[in-house]
């Protein structure tokens, strides 16, 4: 399945050309040091084409609320013909952000993700039903929700969040592939899974026709030195877990999401992608 993109929040026309595949990349600082205890949470994100498409459908997003009530990421890999991946995952992420810094506070953190999926969800799903071109155009999704040390992580599809600190690296989520349900229900092993020739046909996505977008969310306190990192298949596909855990490593957030992109370039670039590192440093 092709899914990768742009960067939020504008997105081009469905059938529109295609960008020129520039390599993206975000920074963001999360920083309180006005209340008891100081806290700090580097955020850095990079996007790219890889070697082999003709245009990038991932998109990724940094954000940071008001008075660092609240820091955001999110990675999304598009999927649709005539362009229209990009635009959804553009669209997924900037209805997401925009719903956050409307409604972060007034309800619980849980809640309030499942409502901004939710409603991304329609927002792709409505602008499919007005552009032949657009229809089917959907996209996976990853994000984390910080205050402070409390650290919401939803995803629906196989972008994925992976947790690396003193204990090493460990997949926070659960892939939505047909195939993973087969492993999780006893059919497959995790072996003959990796070799599927089905392992990329998605059992969940944002968009793509389906009633209700589901993600999984579950709730981590982040500790000092740990760093999250949030990617698409792209990289996952390509760059084992012991070299993102090496990667994602580097003392300097930015270096850190560059590397881990440079690496599955260099691993062949066979989709797009999107690498965050979200590290608490005090």
């Amino acid at each position: 399945m092709h899914r990768s993109g742009v960067r939020p929040p504008s997105a081009p026309p469905v059938g529109s050309p295609a960008p020129s595949g520039l390599p993206a990349s975000m920074y963001k600082l999360f920083k309180r040091n006005h209340v008891p205890g100081a806290f700090e949470v580097q955020m850095a994100g990079a996007c790219d084409p890889g070697r082999t498409r003709a245009h990038n459908e991932d998109a990724i997003g940094l954000e940071v609320g008001p008075d660092d009530g609240w820091y955001l990421a999110v990675v999304a890999d598009g999927m649709g013909g005539h362009n229209a991946g990009e635009v959804a995952s553009a669209l997924a992420i900037s209805t997401i952000t925009e719903t956050i810094r409307e409604r972060y506070g007034t309800a619980d953190a849980a809640s309030v993700l499942t409502s901004a999926i939710d409603l991304a969800n329609r927002r792709i799903d409505e602008l499919a039903e007005t552009s032949p071109e657009a229809h089917g155009m959907g996209c996976t999704l990853a994000l984390i929700l910080g205050e402070r040390d409390h650290v919401w992580i939803a995803h629906v599809g196989d972008s994925r969040v992976y947790r690396v600190g003193p204990k090493g690296i460990h997949q926070l989520t659960v892939d939505h592939t047909m195939v993973q349900d087969m492993v999780q229900n006893g059919i497959l092993t995790p072996e003959q899974a990796a070799a599927h020739p089905y392992r990329g046909r998605l059992s969940r996505c944002v968009g793509h026709g389906k009633n209700r977008a589901l993600p999984d969310i579950r709730h981590l306190d982040l500790e000092r030195g740990e760093t999250l990192v949030l990617c698409s298949d792209g990289l996952s596909d390509v760059v084992p877990p012991d070299e993102i855990e090496t990667l994602a490593s580097h003392p300097d957030a930015r270096a850190a999401a560059r590397r881990l992109v440079d690496a599955a370039n260099k691993a062949g670039g066979p989709d797009n992608i999107s690498a965050i590192v979200v590290r608490r440093v005090v």
